[in-house]
């Protein structure tokens, strides 16, 4: 799949990324490729794939590929932070994250991966044999859940993300609250 790397803004005024993620698992092992500009659009299949592999016993280790990402948000961070924080916790396997760009990395270690990452600059081979995810249908609830989630996620990293989050996560809650009372 080619990517370029801009844009859009979609009817409901949401900014689609050109960006996506792929996927792989052998033996145990899952890789996690992120290409392109990877948004919060592309976090719910990749919250809901982390929450099925959880559950299984032979989780043996995890790779989360960043060298072709040009750009990654904060709620892609934070669910790669609670897929970090669940494979020590869950399984005791201490994820890897590759990554050559400076920005990227540097970006992750400020919000505290390295904390739950082995983080390493690698330049290896870029036809790894992933599958993308594919979208699901987007609902605003299931969106405003995975960003809330990931982002509760990165405040539990370090005080910085907890004062850098919170106030963004109370407004979170009180539009998941609306919404819920309104059902």
């Amino acid at each position: 799949m080619l990517c370029d790397n801009f844009s859009i803004l979609s009817a409901n005024g949401i900014y689609m990324s050109t960006g996506h993620v792929e996927y792989a698992s052998l033996d145990g092992t899952h890789i996690f490729k992120l290409i392109g500009e990877v948004r919060a659009q592309s976090c719910i299949s990749l919250d809901k794939l982390l929450s099925r592999i959880e559950q299984q016993q032979n989780v043996v280790g995890a790779i989360v590929d960043l060298t072709q990402t040009t750009f990654i948000d904060s709620t892609v961070l934070g669910i790669l932070a609670k897929l970090g924080l669940k494979l020590k916790q869950v399984h005791q396997v201490q994820a890897v994250m590759l990554s050559t760009n400076p920005d990227i990395t540097t970006l992750a270690n400020s919000m505290g991966l390295g904390q739950v990452f082995v983080i390493l600059n690698y330049c290896g081979d870029p036809n790894v044999c992933t599958r993308a995810l594919l979208d699901e249908h987007i609902t605003h609830n299931a969106m405003l859940s995975t960003v809330l989630d990931a982002h509760r996620t990165l405040m539990k990293l370090n005080a910085d993300n907890q004062n850098m989050f919170e106030p963004l996560v109370k407004q979170l809650e009180q539009q998941q609250d609306t919404i819920d009372h309104s059902i």
